[in-house]
Protein backbone atom coordinates (compact mmCIF):
# COMPACT_ATOMS: atom_id res chain seq x y z
CA UNK A 1 0.00 0.00 0.00
CA UNK A 2 2.50 2.14 0.55
CA UNK A 3 4.68 1.90 -3.01
CA UNK A 4 1.01 2.52 -4.34
CA UNK A 5 1.24 5.88 -2.85
CA UNK A 6 4.37 6.62 -3.24
CA UNK A 7 4.00 5.75 -6.84
CA UNK A 8 0.24 8.21 -7.02
CA UNK A 9 2.33 10.84 -5.38
CA UNK A 10 5.45 10.68 -8.26
CA UNK A 11 2.88 9.99 -11.20
CA UNK A 12 0.86 13.12 -9.81
CA UNK A 13 4.66 15.27 -9.78
CA UNK A 14 5.13 13.81 -13.25
CA UNK A 15 2.02 15.08 -15.06
CA UNK A 16 1.94 18.77 -13.41
CA UNK A 17 5.01 19.52 -14.22
CA UNK A 18 4.49 23.15 -15.60
CA UNK A 19 6.07 24.39 -18.54
CA UNK A 20 8.14 28.12 -18.31
CA UNK A 21 7.88 29.99 -21.15
CA UNK A 22 9.91 33.10 -20.21
CA UNK A 23 12.15 33.37 -16.93
CA UNK A 24 13.88 36.48 -15.93
CA UNK A 25 15.66 36.68 -12.81
CA UNK A 26 18.25 39.57 -13.01
CA UNK A 27 20.50 37.84 -12.28
CA UNK A 28 23.84 39.64 -14.34
CA UNK A 29 23.85 42.84 -15.92
CA UNK A 30 23.47 42.03 -18.86
CA UNK A 31 19.36 42.11 -17.89
CA UNK A 32 19.88 45.60 -20.45
CA UNK A 33 20.91 43.74 -23.20
CA UNK A 34 17.43 41.46 -23.17
CA UNK A 35 15.31 43.63 -21.85
CA UNK A 36 14.10 46.82 -24.45
CA UNK A 37 13.96 50.65 -23.31
CA UNK A 38 10.74 51.78 -24.40
CA UNK A 39 11.06 54.62 -26.88
CA UNK A 40 7.06 55.97 -26.31
CA UNK A 41 7.61 58.61 -24.35
CA UNK A 42 11.32 60.40 -24.15
CA UNK A 43 11.04 61.01 -20.08
CA UNK A 44 10.78 57.45 -18.47
CA UNK A 45 13.01 57.00 -15.34
CA UNK A 46 16.07 55.16 -15.30
CA UNK A 47 16.05 51.40 -14.15
CA UNK A 48 19.07 50.32 -11.90
CA UNK A 49 19.88 46.93 -11.33
CA UNK A 50 21.03 46.76 -7.16
CA UNK A 51 19.65 44.52 -4.26
CA UNK A 52 18.37 47.58 -2.57
CA UNK A 53 18.78 48.09 0.92
CA UNK A 54 17.17 45.12 2.34
CA UNK A 55 18.78 41.74 0.98
CA UNK A 56 20.15 38.62 2.24
CA UNK A 57 23.13 38.32 -0.19
CA UNK A 58 23.78 41.62 -1.94
CA UNK A 59 25.21 39.63 -5.36
CA UNK A 60 22.41 36.93 -5.48
CA UNK A 61 19.22 39.64 -4.57
CA UNK A 62 19.75 41.61 -7.18
CA UNK A 63 17.14 43.14 -9.49
CA UNK A 64 15.99 46.09 -11.22
CA UNK A 65 15.04 48.78 -9.04
CA UNK A 66 13.04 52.49 -10.51
CA UNK A 67 15.42 55.25 -9.06
CA UNK A 68 13.27 58.18 -9.21
CA UNK A 69 9.54 59.33 -7.89
CA UNK A 70 7.25 60.49 -9.86
CA UNK A 71 8.10 58.56 -13.17
CA UNK A 72 6.98 56.26 -15.17
CA UNK A 73 8.59 53.16 -16.20
CA UNK A 74 8.40 50.87 -19.28
CA UNK A 75 11.17 47.96 -21.04
CA UNK A 76 9.76 44.81 -22.72
CA UNK A 77 11.64 41.43 -23.41
CA UNK A 78 10.84 39.26 -26.04
CA UNK A 79 9.91 35.61 -25.43
CA UNK A 80 9.72 32.52 -27.59
CA UNK A 81 6.09 32.03 -29.61
CA UNK A 82 4.05 29.45 -27.81
CA UNK A 83 0.42 28.19 -27.17
CA UNK A 84 -1.53 27.82 -23.68
CA UNK A 85 -4.56 26.19 -25.53
CA UNK A 86 -6.47 24.55 -23.32
CA UNK A 87 -4.22 25.30 -20.34
CA UNK A 88 -4.17 27.65 -17.47
CA UNK A 89 -1.63 30.69 -18.36
CA UNK A 90 0.22 31.54 -15.12
CA UNK A 91 2.09 35.07 -15.08
CA UNK A 92 3.74 35.34 -11.97
CA UNK A 93 6.44 38.59 -10.88
CA UNK A 94 7.82 39.60 -7.28
CA UNK A 95 7.81 43.07 -6.04
CA UNK A 96 10.07 44.90 -3.55
CA UNK A 97 8.54 47.57 -1.87
CA UNK A 98 11.33 49.64 0.01
CA UNK A 99 9.91 53.38 -0.13
CA UNK A 100 6.18 55.19 1.04
CA UNK A 101 4.27 54.65 -1.84
CA UNK A 102 1.43 57.31 -2.08
CA UNK A 103 0.30 56.40 -5.22
CA UNK A 104 1.92 53.86 -7.40
CA UNK A 105 1.68 50.58 -9.13
CA UNK A 106 3.51 47.45 -11.11
CA UNK A 107 2.04 46.32 -14.25
CA UNK A 108 2.07 43.44 -16.64
CA UNK A 109 1.18 43.84 -20.57
CA UNK A 110 1.12 40.36 -22.28
CA UNK A 111 1.03 41.13 -26.14
CA UNK A 112 0.98 38.91 -29.34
Amino acid sequence: MKQLCVLAVLLTLALAEPTVYFKETFEDADWEERWVESTHKSDYGEFKWTAGNFYGDAEKDKGIQTSQNGKFYARSAKFDKFTNEGKTLVIQFTVKHEQKIDCGGGYVKVGG
